[in-house]
């Protein structure tokens, strides 16, 4: 099926499931919402035809209720910033771009153009071109979540049982608008992967289970657009209000939508009459509606999620940390393009991980406080008093700074005998949140993993049914990223990667100052004799061979082989640092390096 989403066209195969992830045999497309676009492939000529998207058969709102549409799936939200209607001159300028990358790849990268084939309507270009950006304006609803507070004890039981309660204390106060676009520049929608100096990087279904604690794994979640009348019929069903009140709520709110205020008052007056699983499921909807699935109106939620709900004892069966990827991966797949100037989605997932990974990128606080079994985004402080303290150069300059060392390439080491790696976090291949598809790349950013990253195999854009796909999901052993080789220090690639990432990427979004030299790609850590990621002290490795060498060569090159072997026990955090064994490795080492022993250890 072909489907459009802000004036692209892209191909995707539509699928529907039952609540236990089981297909029902037919495919989605042969059932569209009248209120959800189609896409359709991007090509150089869509490029060229820069016309200003329409909203159809939206009703039409109160002045002081915002615009809902986009928090129906693949919906324009209709605003003026999402248009893009240029003038002639810009849009022959635009289509120009478009040709010459589909054709020589563009004279600052990617020269070759077969990987990033939208790079003319990224961000990033509009960003290198001269045109300014302003942040994104984002939408986060940390405040909310914390005045509804914790669940009543009469529903704790049933909210816990969902696994979906760590939710309740993962959210940002404050979030940080131009970090996050400062990410967002570097996304792209092809590879679903930031692109950094130091290669790709991006958010896996293991940094979600680890920042979250909700279940990555179980049923792909499935829903199908209802039109207003189905939600009115539903709020009265699963909410007990009366079909008076759920038709009123629904007018004010414009569609199959309700107020965030809306279903916190719901709540209490449930919890008053004692209806305690009508309670629990106006609990749970506006909690995913401030998190997990956060629209760009920032006052209602969509009364689609209310159907997960309907069996509160099989909504734990759901993979909620596959829902939130999805649901994130296509927020930024739309907030890359220029003429986005909105994001949606779970904004303190994202901001967490930036955390997590880029701790030179942002100087955020960790809480002293924080209890190690909880779940990682809970670490972190974001009230105004320590954003504002946060000062230095602008992100944009930060991030093109990067180094391999200055990047976080496995942050949850310490974390692992709280949630350890699950398999299906290498799972590779596209996954849906009801009839949004994206694809999972993790064999792209194998270095997340500790494996050594190698030039990735062409992205294949699968044509599959919705049965596929489940069968995919439920078989995930069958279908993981190949791996590779350890890295024997962080962040390391073969020898062959970055040529091949700065021929198909663009990694800078700045340009030098007056030059039209190309900025050098960062050395790219090829094996042992570079560096680890600090603050773990490492052994130097001599760049000269001992003078001893030219007369014993035999004798040279076992000593080497040994030294090999001992720095990268050392190195690879085998040994603990100030321990007698240390002590007695590091001076054997050094003695095979023909060192003195008297040295102390050197970061490199």
């Amino acid at each position: 099926m072909e489907v459009s989403h802000n004036g692209q066209e892209f191909e995707v195969t539509p699928m529907r499931f039952n609540a236990r992830g089981t297909s029902r045999g037919r495919d989605l497309s042969q059932h569209v919402a009248e209120d959800v676009p189609r896409r359709l492939r991007p090509t150089a000529s869509t490029r060229r035809q820069r016309v200003t998207q329409r909203v159809e058969d939206v009703p039409q709102l109160p002045e002081d209720v915002p615009q809902l549409a986009e928090d129906v799936p693949h919906a324009s939200d209709g605003s003026p910033e999402r248009t893009r209607a240029v003038d002639g001159a810009e849009s022959d300028r635009v289509a120009s771009d478009g040709t010459a990358a589909d054709d020589e790849g563009f004279p600052d990268g990617p020269r070759d153009p077969s990987v990033l084939i939208g790079f003319a309507d990224d961000v990033t270009h509009n960003i290198w071109s001269g045109h300014k950006q302003p942040d994104l304006k984002l939408v986060s609803h940390g405040r909310k979540v914390d005045k509804f507070g914790r669940p009543a004890v009469e529903i704790e039981g049933m909210i816990a049982a969902t696994e979906l309660d760590p939710l309740i204390r993962c959210y940002v106060i404050t979030t940080d608008p131009g970090l996050i676009s400062a990410f967002v520049e570097k996304w792209h929608r092809e590879t679903s992967s930031f692109h950094l100096p130091v290669g790709e990087v991006t958010i896996t279904l293991d940094d979600v289970s680890s920042l979250l604690h909700i279940p990555i794994t179980g049923v792909l979640h499935s829903f199908e657009p209802l039109a207003t009348s189905d939600a009115v019929a539903l709020l009265t069903e699963l909410l007990e209000v009366t079909p008076d009140e759920a038709t009123t709520e629904t007018r004010q709110a414009g569609g199959p939508h309700v107020q965030l205020s809306w279903l916190l008052d719901t709540h209490q007056s449930r919890c008053w009459a004692r209806q305690w699983v009508a309670a629990a499921r106006t609990y749970l909807l506006h909690l995913v509606g401030c998190t997990l699935f956060a629209n760009k109106s920032a006052t209602h939620v969509h009364v689609v999620h209310l159907q997960t709900f309907r069996d509160l004892g099989q909504v734990g069966a759901f993979s909620w940390g596959a829902a939130a990827l999805v649901h994130l991966y296509d927020q930024l797949n739309e907030a890359s393009q220029a003429p986005t100037r909105q994001m949606a989605g779970y904004i303190s997932l994202l901001q967490c991980w930036i955390y997590e990974h880029f701790p030179s990128v942002h100087r955020s606080v960790v809480d002293d406080g924080y209890a190690k079994a909880s779940p990682r985004a809970c670490r972190w402080l974001t009230g105004k008093a320590q954003m504002t303290r946060i000062k230095g150069a602008p992100y944009r300059a930060r991030i093109d700074a990067l180094t391999v060392t200055d990047v976080c390439w496995m942050p949850y080491a310490e974390h692992r005998g709280v949630r350890g790696y699950d398999l299906i976090s290498s799972y590779t291949g596209q996954v849906r949140w009801g009839p949004i598809i994206v694809y999972l790349r993790p064999e792209r950013v194998v270095r997340q993993m500790g494996y050594i990253q190698t030039v990735p195999s062409p992205s294949v854009r699968d044509s599959l049914t919705g049965t596929d796909i489940d069968d995919r999901w439920v078989h995930f052993s069958d279908h993981v990223a190949p791996t590779g080789e350890l890295c024997v220090v962080p962040g390391q690639v073969a020898p062959d990667y970055m040529e091949w990432y700065f021929q198909i990427s663009h990694p800078f979004v700045t340009p030098t100052e007056d030059t039209a030299e190309p900025r050098p790609a960062p050395p790219p850590p090829t094996h042992d004799d570079d560096f680890v990621e600090p603050p773990v002290a490492e052994v130097p490795v001599a760049s000269d061979p001992p003078t001893h060498s030219v007369v014993d060569c035999t004798a040279c090159v076992r000593m080497g082989r040994i030294a090999e072997h001992l720095e990268r026990v050392i190195n690879l955090r085998m040994v603990t640092a100030g321990t007698d064994l240390y002590d007695i490795m590091d001076l054997c080492l050094r003695i095979a390096r023909d060192d003195d022993p008297d040295d102390s250890l050197r970061p490199r």
